[in-house]
């Protein structure tokens, strides 16, 4: 009786909670609305120029052409994102999918780079249609990088992982080397709302409103997939071809709205969250509460930010803010509650398992490393050509650039694989961690105030950012006992709201931010002999303890109730490798810069070569992790000559394109 009380009392309390809601945000709203008005006449003024316009009065004229499209497009620009972050979690079964998971964002900014730099002056076109197919075809290239496996949703997630950090490398590597023609970029990159019309609005109400009426249309199969794949099947569904025309339809909105306004983060993420707390549970429902609450979301924070925007909306991008103001919500979110068990990290399942002797690979990967080191110090280019050298002086120069870049590739193979092999997830890599972020934050707020002058000082100030993190990082990882899918979440949150601080201090056009953009890609120009000392030390020690360490690797791996009743402290142990791989990330990161991909890919390199066990492993791909990066360091500073290219970025590239081919197999 009491359970039966029980349930028609949330039945009742809850359109209550979600009246009242409604009732707040419309009170917010309005509130902003007649604070943010023009020229200060508050909501009147937006009242008289909706039901008495007068184009002769300059005021109506600018609220008509410049506040309300800005407000319109936030409104359409929240509910698409919503609604397509909704879809994708739904498909995908993770609650963090969201709009830029399956490399939409990534695309249509590699598109609109292009765009810009190909097309001819005289050819007026748009630039949301080189953004669009740029969008499309990167989520294209995950289409046919996941159909082999019948579109999974973990390997779709990890195939749009591999595609934006490869386009995102060659857009870093575009805007490097026309940084005056793409200043603009940066700005847009960052989400601007502003408007001078409503050709935004117009274009993109109907690229918005089909989809979602399709999407709409098509719940009923969609919600067939919650039971399972074998039940959907067996009522008839398609599973197939669902995915494919819900996810395609979910990226059509992405897309459309990336290429209009920018890269807004988090709305995809925090609004369908917010249906869910809401008590909705339909997915009918929870399509239209969602798109409604992202509208919702993004106009209240478009009306608190314009205030503090000047006159363009530049200073402060409602996109980078969004995700600053999202991500303390989504880390609220992942303290108030646990993962499911469906969602929580599985196993990964290990396809055409061979034995390989392991002294054969370590023999091989060495003997290669040897040799691709000794080609990268004596052969390189000069102004006469290519020549092969054993001068003192260059070797003087190339010696702490080649070791720094190989000491590096070790430490974070040893850092990725020790995070994907604790948290059985596939797709962690140091940088989720947000460590990376912190680093280079710290670097860059030091440098516009005028801190970070000196080698010394900037190695500080990023010891600093990532150690805050660390500490964020376990101060808020102690609720769930350093749960390995809570503290990845975690690091995802804290890495997008310190993205978009880092997004918004590089579109302020400070000419001391814009010129880290080198050091933000990884680059080895300024190491000296003392780094390749700190380096060894520390890679060594760290290698050392993780190696000695290598039994609770693989026992932990196993599940925390097999550890448990071995006799090992579950929580300790994470905590500890969690140090592990934090120590190796700033280590790697104040020396040589913030490296994306080596931590991701090394460790599937590795398991190419059918290396499974945690200590042939972790070898492996520190060898593997340390080929690429000499690699890339010699491709940057010869293939350009004499410009040069950072070796953080020109892995990425090889690696990008690499680990494709690992996926395709």
């Amino acid at each position: 009786m009491n359970s039966v009380n029980l349930t028609l009392t949330k039945k009742r309390t809850f359109p209550v909670t979600a009246w009242l809601f409604a009732a707040l945000v419309v009170s917010v709203i309005a509130s902003l609305v007649h604070l943010t008005a023009p020229y200060s006449q508050g909501a009147a003024l937006v009242w008289d120029t909706l039901w008495h316009f007068d184009q002769s009065n300059y005021q109506h004229l600018i609220t008509h052409l410049t506040y309300l499209p800005r407000l319109s497009v936030a409104l359409l620009c929240g509910f698409a994102l919503a609604v397509a972050g909704c879809v994708m979690q739904f498909v995908l079964r993770n609650p963090i999918a969201s709009p830029t998971t399956l490399g939409v964002a990534a695309g249509a900014e590699l598109g609109m780079v292009l765009g810009l730099l190909l097309l001819p002056a005289g050819i007026a076109l748009p630039s949301f249609i080189p953004a669009f197919i740029g969008g499309c075809l990167a989520t294209a290239l995950v289409f046919v990088l996941s159909a082999s496996r019948g579109f999974a949703p973990l390997h779709m997630i990890l195939a749009g992982m591999v595609v934006s950090l490869f386009f995102g490398s060659l857009n870093t590597m575009l805007l490097m080397l026309h940084e005056q023609k793409l200043t603009s970029i940066f700005v847009w990159g960052a989400g601007a709302l502003n408007q001078n019309g409503w050709d935004s609005a117009q274009l993109l109400l109907p690229l918005i409103a089909l989809p979602t009426v399709l999407l709409y249309l098509l719940q009923r199969p969609l919600s067939a997939l919650q039971f399972g794949e074998n039940v959907a099947s067996s009522l008839g569904v398609n599973i197939k071809q669902v995915k494919i025309i819900c996810l395609g339809l979910a990226i059509f909105i992405t897309a459309a709205v990336v290429s209009e306004v920018g890269l807004i983060g988090f709305i995809g993420i925090v609004a369908p969250a917010i249906a869910r707390l809401l008590g909705v549970r339909q997915l009918q429902l929870q399509i239209i509460s969602s798109g409604i609450i992202g509208a919702l979301m993004l106009l209240i924070v478009d009306l608190v930010v314009q205030p503090f925007s000047g006159v363009g909306g530049e200073l402060l991008p409602t996109g980078a803010m969004t995700a600053l103001i999202g991500s303390p919500f989504l880390l609220w979110l992942l303290q108030r509650t646990k993962l499911q068990s469906e969602l929580r990290a599985r196993d990964e399942h290990v396809e055409r398992y061979r034995h390989m002797s392991p002294r054969l690979v370590l023999s091989a990967m060495l003997g290669l490393l040897t040799l691709i080191t000794l080609f990268a110090l004596v052969i390189g280019q000069s102004q006469t050509g290519w020549r092969l050298t054993l001068d003192p002086q260059l070797l003087e120069l190339r010696v702490p650039r080649v070791l720094t870049a190989l000491l590096a590739g070790v430490g974070l193979a040893f850092a990725g694989t020790i995070i994907q092999r604790v948290s059985n997830n596939p797709m962690a890599s140091p940088e989720v961690l947000g460590l990376s972020s912190g680093a280079a934050l710290a670097l860059v707020l030091g440098s516009m105030l005028g801190i970070a002058v000196e080698r010394e000082q900037q190695m500080l100030l990023g010891t600093i950012g990532a150690l805050s993190v660390t500490l964020l990082l376990w101060f808020i990882g102690r609720k769930h006992n350093f749960a390995p899918s809570q503290t990845l979440l975690t690091g995802i949150a804290l890495s997008a709201g310190l993205d978009a601080l880092l997004r918004i201090a590089m579109s302020s056009g400070h000419d001391n931010a814009t010129s880290l953009l080198t050091w933000l890609s990884g680059s080895t120009y300024l190491v000296a002999s003392s780094d390749i000392l700190l380096l060894a030390v520390g890679v060594g020690l760290v290698a050392t303890a993780a190696l000695l360490l290598q039994r609770w690797i693989a026992i932990i791996e196993l599940g925390e109730v097999t550890a448990i009743s071995i006799g090992i402290n579950a929580t300790q142990v994470r905590l500890i490798l969690l140090l592990l791989v934090a120590a190796m990330t700033t280590l790697c990161t104040i020396v040589i810069g913030p490296l994306s991909f080596i931590g991701l890919l090394a460790p599937h390199m590795a398991r190419s070569l059918h290396q499974y066990r945690p200590r042939e492993q972790m070898l492996t791909a520190a060898l593997l992790g340390a080929i690429v990066m000499v690699l890339a360091d010699w491709l940057g500073r010869n293939l350009w000559f004499p410009w040069q290219f950072p070796a953080g970025l020109l892995a990425s590239l090889i690696g990008g394109g690499y680990f494709l081919y690992l996926m395709r197999r």
